[in-house]
């Protein structure tokens, strides 16, 4: 049998459950979640590999007003992504719904996706049946979607069917990844993220998004374990001294929470040392934003 591969894009208000969603198609931890929007900052590629067919989910930054320059970086991730697609997923929040601004993107940027778009009712087990119906028709007179899916991603509720339809429309075509990876990140990567994620669990309300997370040194030693240096970079001194801590005791405890995790995905033992330091609005300032790893191409801005 000939080999099927293609890239479907997952698209969607901010906290619409995108990267959860994908995590649990994938079934591996493709990209960091929290409950706080705008979670995600770039596309992360989450690969499945079934058999003949090699899937590959675009987890993208949610749609937003853009008030800085990570914003603007934000939009231009979720706009390249558009390109060379086989199909799209627009995930709608059952329990929040925002038909107006949903309507706005669904008229200028969803129409850009090659290939069948179909329209995702996410967080189901929140609301009444006759509520997730009622957006079902909703959403669907706004756009020809493909097809609509009543999912619960957290619960892996209706992922078959996903999976099923996704598996429908792929083209005949050689696998662009090994059947052995599940993500595009390199290792330096996901302990970033997985170090920006354990900061929003715990700073969430005092820090929200105003962090970078940086590896600086990611090497192994001759004792077997992997040394990696990482800094934090904020915005205000007052988040600096709320992420320390009293003598130290919250970048400790979030240190010895990350290097666990971290531990578990990348299945090794790691030596996590992690340093605080501050520059100030750097969401803001082109040049800062650049070196955080968030620069726009200026040739397509």
């Amino acid at each position: 049998m000939a080999k099927k591969f293609g890239a479907i894009g997952v698209f969607g208000r901010a906290n619409a459950g995108k990267s959860t969603l994908v995590n649990a198609l994938v079934g591996e931890r493709v990209s960091i979640v929290s409950n706080r929007p705008q979670t995600t900052r770039k596309r992360i590629l989450g690969i499945l590999t079934e058999g003949d067919f090699q899937m590959v989910f675009c987890d993208t930054p949610g749609l937003h007003l853009i008030r800085n320059e990570l914003d603007s970086f934000m939009a231009s991730e979720i706009e390249d992504a558009l390109g060379g697609l086989h199909g799209g997923l627009y995930l709608v929040d059952a329990g929040d719904p925002a038909f107006e601004e949903d309507s706005r993107y669904l008229a200028t940027m969803v129409p850009k996706i090659e290939g069948p778009v179909f329209l995702v009712i996410n967080k189901i087990d929140r609301v009444p049946v006759a509520r997730v119906d009622e957006l079902a028709s909703l959403y669907s007179g706004a756009f020809s979607f493909r097809k609509v899916f009543r999912v619960s991603a957290i619960h892996c509720l209706g992922l078959p069917e996903i999976l099923e339809e996704v598996k429908s429309i792929l083209p005949e075509g050689a696998f662009a990844y090994e059947s052995d990876d599940y993500t595009s990140l390199s290792e330096r990567e996901i302990v970033e993220e997985v170090i920006r994620e354990e900061m929003l669990h715990r700073y969430s309300q005092e820090v929200p998004h105003s962090v970078a997370v940086q590896v600086e040194e990611f090497k192994e030693r001759d004792n077997g374990k992997t040394f990696v240096s990482a800094t934090l970079y904020m915005e205000k001194e007052s988040h600096k001294k709320i992420v320390i801590g009293q003598k130290g005791q919250g970048i400790k405890a979030l240190g010895v929470a990350a290097r666990e995790k971290l531990n578990q995905i990348l299945g090794r033992d790691i030596f996590l040392e992690i340093w605080v330091k501050v520059r100030q609005n750097w969401r803001k300032n082109p040049d800062q934003t650049r070196l955080m790893g968030y620069g726009i191409r200026r040739d397509k801005a």
